[in-house]
């Protein structure tokens, strides 16, 4: 009969992997050396987890969680969205999180590359944000369409500015770059300019 899972010990087992992941990216990740820096034999972790790829999306889910929780989403409705956009930038452009942006964007370029393998990364990677965005635009009076562009622009925006800034290192041109967007985004709203649809 086997052995049952200890939930509590892979939720600790599945941080630490997340950490290490985040250090040292994807691209060279096996059981083995994973499990020597989690202090733990490869059995264990087959054991919690199953296959390499079967810890691979456990791990890219809860990094994903990991990154969602931290911009608090809870409630985000209540907040005008100008100020989740800003909030979220703070955080996202925080040299301290570059490491967990470089691994988000290694997994974006192995999943259009792989993309039954990274289905759930997929399914998620736009949705997460699409629809908690879509969500505080309609909150702040749009409609479901014009919600939904904006917060399409918005993500598209914010990621590549994000890997401009990861690449180049150019803090103040992106900083300058994301205000300014944030400044035309902010006089669509108020009518000033119409680089969006008004419809109704």
């Amino acid at each position: 009969m086997a052995r049952p899972v200890d939930h509590e010990r892979r939720a600790r087992l599945l941080e630490a992997a997340g950490d290490y992941v985040i250090e040292n990216g994807l691209s060279d990740l096996s059981l083995r050396p994973l499990a020597r820096e989690l202090g733990v034999t490869t059995t264990t972790l087959v054991h919690h987890f199953g296959s390499r790829d079967q810890l691979l999306t456990a791990i890219i889910g809860q990094v994903r969680d990991r990154m969602r929780q931290a911009v608090d989403l809870q409630g985000a409705t209540d907040i005008h969205p100008h100020a989740l956009m800003s909030r979220a930038w703070r955080w996202m452009s925080d040299p301290g999180h570059a490491p967990l942006y470089r691994l988000l964007f290694e997994i974006y370029g192995n999943a259009l590359q792989q993309p039954q393998k990274f289905q759930p990364f997929l399914a998620h990677i736009v949705e997460d944000w699409l629809r908690i965005l879509t969500e505080t635009f309609e909150a702040a009076g749009d409609d479901h369409d014009t919600a939904a562009t904006k917060a399409t622009l918005a993500i598209a925006v914010a990621r590549g500015l994000l890997l401009d800034l990861l690449t180049t290192g150019d803090t103040d041109r992106i900083t300058t770059a994301f205000e300014t967007f944030m400044t035309a985004f902010s006089r669509c709203d108020h009518g000033v300019a119409t680089g969006l649809p008004q419809q109704g």
